[in-house]
């Protein structure tokens, strides 16, 4: 299952988030991340204070239960997008 979680936080909250996603991505890099969970994506805009984690999933209730173990104080919103479009090049 594809799942798109959107991180917002506030200025406050900088340090913990940035901890959290070095830990992340070396976590996926490192192929160390729960059975059944792939990072698939990470982008993320310190300006906007906002990122996205493309997640490939066995359910979502086990990405929730790995984000309460990071102690995430901030608002994460879990979603799952259907694609309208996507350009796909044949070259």
């Amino acid at each position: 299952m594809k799942v798109t979680v959107i991180h917002q936080w506030e200025d406050n909250q900088k340090d913990m988030v940035s901890n959290f996603f070095n830990q992340l991505v070396s976590m996926a890099k490192n192929k160390k991340l729960p059975k059944g969970m792939k990072l698939e994506k990470v982008s993320i805009s310190h300006e906007s204070k906002t990122a996205i984690c493309e997640w490939d999933v066995n359910n979502l209730d086990l990405l929730i239960q790995a984000a309460k173990q990071f102690n995430i104080t901030w608002k994460i919103t879990p979603i799952q997008l259907q694609t309208l479009y996507e350009h796909k090049s044949f070259f």
